[in-house]
């Protein structure tokens, strides 16, 4: 919805609606949060795309500040991470590049180009471990917390929103709590401009990574269907890494 808003307020044309994106390892467990976060930028803005930098680290300030820059350079008109520093935040702070931060608001540290952040609320798993000892009950190894437990939450929009994000969040909210809608669903997003039908993930890891269960089902890749931790590590058409 920002870009749409930049799009028509004449800042941006609509090719030019390019994403940032720092992330921290090229694994599924960054590449997952990262496309789903791009399918949804492009369910509303149709011409977004996408670039990627990886720092090969969890932290890293200065690293993380560069590659933004960089890509704020190379055109990129809105910034997103899965990196744990202030240094894409502070770097579109400074540029004045609309932001959405990762696991906590950087609304009083970057209050001109703040949109929103995602985080995990883990006090949904505490009480359910606690649950499980207090009753003798067994721990399982795979606990995936959703919207429904509310693991999964949002904080406080930032001031520099697009008219309307608040509702059409709540709308999105709502199909994906009612099933009607699929993160992955394999018509929204091509690789090699072909419709993926089947999928081998690496659900049940070993040494070589090597893809042994089929994800693909009813027109959707299943996320955490098979384990709780992520193993879509597709680069879909539109992502460009760089």
């Amino acid at each position: 919805m920002k870009l749409n808003e930049m799009i028509a307020d004449g800042k941006i044309k609509a090719d030019e609606a390019k994403i940032g994106y720092v992330g921290a390892m090229p694994y599924a467990e960054v590449k997952s949060g990262m496309t789903s976060f791009f399918l949804g930028a492009r369910s509303v803005c149709k011409t977004a795309t996408i670039d990627v930098k990886y720092t090969n680290s969890w932290y890293n300030y200065d690293l993380e500040k560069e590659y933004a820059g960089q890509m704020i350079k190379d055109g990129c008109v809105l910034i997103s991470q899965h990196a744990d520093s202030m240094g894409a935040p502070d770097a579109c702070e400074a540029a004045g590049v609309p932001n959405v931060s990762y696991n906590g608001s950087t609304a009083s540290a970057c209050p001109k180009t703040f949109l929103v952040s995602s985080r995990i609320n883990w006090a949904p798993y505490y009480e359910f471990i606690i649950d499980c000892v207090k009753n003798g009950k067994e721990i399982p190894a795979d606990w995936t917390g959703t919207l429904e437990t509310g693991s999964v939450e949002l904080s406080d929009l930032g001031t520099a929103c697009a008219e309307g994000t608040a509702e059409a969040i709540a709308t999105a909210k709502e199909k994906l709590m009612k099933g009607e809608l699929e993160v992955f669903a394999t018509d929204t997003w091509t690789k090699d401009g072909k419709v993926m039908t089947s999928y081998l993930a690496d659900v049940d890891s070993d040494a070589a990574f090597t893809g042994e269960t089929e994800v693909i089902k009813d027109g959707a890749f299943l996320e955490s269907e098979y384990r709780s931790a992520p193993y879509f590590d597709i680069d879909i058409d539109g992502v460009t890494t760089k």
